[in-house]
């Protein structure tokens, strides 16, 4: 037997429980995997809150980001590139309802852990890394831009904005004041959001690029500054895209290939992607409450 998270209604963390279910084997092509750690999302959230609507009946499991070891590996089953899973495989990536103990799943959402990074670390890149990479192909900037980053604190801005700075280009971030610091230090230059940002955006320099990851006030500011719209892309706008004619974020990218490079590159230090609290599972109201309030910058992790 394992535990899972579930609900069975939409509403706040509140409605979360945990149930026991038995332990199934794989099936041909899929993988079971003892979850080691759980990356949560905005985006799970707001399904589970019934903002973002699903058709899935209840009751319903919730989270998508994992890392965690392979312990039963079913008839034929592969990972994206074609090799063979084993029983033992530290993995990270993606799995249906993954704030468990455990899961069965195709691999094909799934890549090698590197031994280096931290599993609360590997847990947390999938969605915010692959979300960040699919801005970056979206709108592609080389170091003659200037591009503006909003919600540069947050798990995807924070992401692409060192991803802008490894192109050369330079970064701008906006978050909150008490995060600045965390900002400069992976190259990021930061400005305070809300009202009057144009103008200190305009004091620094030429905005050529705008990468909006949390609403719509940067998208705002580039519109006023007169930065075009094909060269600006958003991810949780709501509705400004169609309004303001930007881009939303492809997703052809969003690749175990384009993970696992992620995954060397915060191994090896190259990338950072703050840890900001973990929970138990059997915390998991805690955890959810806790990511959709004021925290400190960085990835809420559930480790079962």
């Amino acid at each position: 037997m394992s535990r899972i998270a579930t609900y069975d209604t939409t509403g706040g963390p509140e409605v979360l429980h945990l149930t026991d279910v038995p332990d199934v084997e794989p099936g041909a092509g899929e993988v079971a995997i003892r979850v080691r750690a759980v990356g949560l999302n905005p985006f799970d959230a707001k399904v589970r809150s019934g903002f973002i609507p699903m058709e899935a009946p209840f009751p319903r499991r919730i989270g998508s980001d994992l890392a965690g070891t392979v312990d039963a590996v079913g008839r034929g089953a592969v990972y994206a590139d074609g090799t063979p899973v084993s029983v033992g495989d530290e993995v990270m990536g993606r799995a249906a309802g993954a704030v468990a103990e455990r899961v069965v799943t195709r691999p094909d959402g799934l890549c090698r852990r590197p031994e280096a990074l931290p599993v609360e670390v590997a847990a947390s890149l999938n969605v915010p890394g692959l979300t960040a990479v699919s801005c970056l192909v979206t709108v592609p900037v080389t170091a003659a831009d200037t591009v503006l980053v909003g919600g540069a604190a947050g798990a995807v801005g924070i992401i692409a904005a060192q991803l802008v700075r490894d192109a050369g280009a330079r970064a701008i971030g906006t978050a909150a004041e008490r995060n600045h610091d965390l900002l400069r230090s992976v190259g990021v230059e930061p400005v305070i959001y809300g009202d009057g940002l144009v103008d200190r955006v305009r004091a620094l320099g030429e905005i050529t690029a705008v990468i909006d990851c949390h609403g719509r006030d940067a998208l705002d500011a580039g519109i006023a500054l007169g930065v075009p719209v094909e060269r600006m892309v958003a991810i949780a706008a709501y509705g400004a895209e169609a309004e303001l004619g930007v881009h939303n974020a492809e997703r052809a990218a969003r690749t175990p290939a384009n993970l696992a490079q992620l995954a060397d590159r915060a191994a090896s230090g190259d990338l950072v992607l703050p840890i900001a609290a973990t929970f138990p599972l059997d915390e998991v109201r805690q955890a959810f409450a806790t990511m959709e309030g004021p925290h400190a910058a960085g990835k809420i992790v559930i480790v079962p």
